[in-house]
């Protein structure tokens, strides 16, 4: 896995249109987290793998004067973010990897990231930076649905050519353990729509028919909350 190929790849997606249709799957669980975050005013938030902003835009309008910073690897993305904006929040958007965020220490109160963590080139360098970033105290949710306990998912990096971290619930909590986070809880989000009509059912390569769309979407997504300590 690269730097290079993940750019390649998102950019590949951003002018297939993917990027739009990310807020249409995965916008009721990012709803559901983001109403359990209890995001309080004035925050500052950093997106992981924002793709085109759509959920950097809602963690913006989570309270008053929250600021909120999108990442992604892939020019293209971000160009694409930059276009959707909206001048009434404050939210910006910027490329880089997870391994290597521009940011000061303790600069961000949370970290958010759906469906994108998985991507990471070296994952437990991008969980020692995530936990330097935060402030003391500060949280990270991440939001997964590609783990092992949702077996239906394993095809995925082999149907979209691109190697992903295929991880159980507890590994995924051990390597934020590993990084230095405690503590550390996960639990599961079930989208409240359930998988919708089997007639407007398309297949796609993560989804070749409507039986494991029907099975990811019951098994619902892995929420990791890891809290940065604060000194004692």
């Amino acid at each position: 896995m690269s730097h290079e190929l993940l750019a390649r790849t998102f950019d590949q997606w951003s002018r297939d249109g993917r990027g739009a249709s990310m807020e249409q799957e995965h916008g009721d669980v990012v709803g559901q987290v983001l109403a359990q975050m209890g995001v309080r005013a004035g925050e500052q938030i950093l997106d992981l793998g924002c793709g085109n902003g759509w959920a950097t835009r809602r963690l913006a309008k989570l309270a008053a004067g929250v600021q909120a910073l999108g990442l992604d690897i892939a020019p293209e993305m971000i160009a694409e973010a930059e276009r959707l904006h909206s001048l009434t929040i404050r939210a910006r958007y910027a490329v880089g990897a997870f391994e290597r965020i521009d940011a000061p220490e303790g600069k961000f109160s949370r970290v958010f990231s759906m469906e994108a963590l998985y991507y990471a080139v070296d994952l437990d360098a991008a969980l020692r930076e995530i936990l330097r970033v935060l402030k003391p105290g500060g949280t990270a949710d991440i939001v997964l649905d590609y783990f092992t306990d949702n077996s239906c998912t394993s095809c995925w990096a082999s149907r979209t050519g691109v190697p992903m971290h295929f991880l159980s619930t507890a590994q995924w909590c051990a390597a934020f353990e590993r990084a230095g986070f405690t503590p550390v809880i996960a639990r599961r989000v079930v989208d409240s729509r359930g998988p919708g009509d089997p007639a407007q059912f398309q297949p796609s390569a993560c989804y070749p028919d409507w039986a494991t769309w029907k099975s990811v979407r019951e098994a619902g997504s892995l929420w990791i909350r890891a809290t940065k300590p604060k000194p004692i």
